[in-house]
């Protein structure tokens, strides 16, 4: 099977479009039309029903979507692996929720490495959901991530805990925080939840983000206050004139948690990356006890 035609089925199955896809691949729409009519007659089924709204996935071609993705990472493994140098014999695919735990997975890629010079790493940043399915489907050796769902093929361990504290432009105490500046974080369920229990007056704020660099950018152009990770606050207050935690105000943790897939839980590489996690935690003051 032409890797190709996996990757481009994988496209259109996102785009829903097969001229948008072409545009994508800078490609002809005939050609993406060919590719799909390709695959489709080697895998024996329709995958997608073609009409003026666009490319809808039919249900063989949303069953054999997350073969295609494995399909795609073994493929990319192997060559890869195959091509390894002699200062490269094995790679490391790893994935974060990278705009939560930026310090902490560039810490941990760097300590993996300083460890063993011969592994190669492969990080990507995704959603929970999504590092889910690629560590369940085999394109991810190890997840990190903060909203875990537990599947029977998968090992979900707590590894640390991720520590938010509010910062504001404004002062260093609850009492000095204007309501109509407060910048609310609906960073995951349970970052919410936590939040609304222990501050319910500012659950309710005006603008509400999920994504800690646009929270950060709001802070540098208006002001304010919100909730940040507290590693990253000395970094933003170097830079970030009047930026101060505030003290009373009350620090929320949230839990960090690993993924592995239970046949590949216990191969050397994977348990001495899980060990340099947890030891990149530790020195971070972010362990589970």
């Amino acid at each position: 099977m032409d890797i190709k035609l996996v990757t481009t089925f994988l496209d259109v199955f996102e785009s829903r479009n097969f001229n948008r896809t072409a545009d994508r691949l800078e490609l002809t729409q005939s050609s993406i039309s060919g590719r799909i009519r390709a695959l489709e007659a080697e895998v024996g089924a329709q995958l997608f029903e073609r009409g003026r709204a666009g490319a809808t996935p039919t249900p063989a071609g949303i069953r054999f979507e997350p073969h295609a993705r494995l399909l795609v990472a073994t493929w990319d493994q192997a060559r890869r692996d195959t091509g390894a140098s002699e200062e490269r014999d094995r790679l490391l695919r790893l994935a974060g929720q990278f705009s939560l735990m930026r310090p902490v997975l560039v810490d941990w890629v760097i300590n993996i490495r300083a460890r063993d010079q011969r592994t190669a790493v492969d990080l990507q940043a995704d959603y929970s959901l999504q590092i889910i399915k690629d560590v369940s489907h085999g394109a991810i050796d190890i997840g990190v991530l903060y909203s875990p769902q537990y599947l029977p093929d998968l090992e979900i361990q707590q590894v640390g805990e991720e520590r938010f504290v509010m910062v504001s432009t404004h002062g260093r105490h609850l009492a000095q925080i204007p309501k109509d500046t407060y910048l609310n974080t609906d960073y995951t369920s349970y970052f919410r939840q936590r939040h609304q229990t222990l501050l319910p007056e500012l659950a309710n704020s005006a603008i509400t983000v999920s994504f800690e660099g646009i929270a950060v950018e709001f802070l540098r152009r208006t002001g304010g206050s919100t909730y940040v990770p507290s590693r990253i606050v000395a970094d933003l207050a170097s830079t970030m004139e009047g930026l101060c935690v505030v003290e009373d105000a009350p620090q929320i943790l949230h839990p960090i948690f690993t993924a592995v897939h239970r046949r590949r839980c216990h191969y050397p590489d994977i348990v001495q990356a899980l060990t340099v996690l947890k030891e990149t935690l530790d020195t971070a003051g972010g362990a589970a006890e």
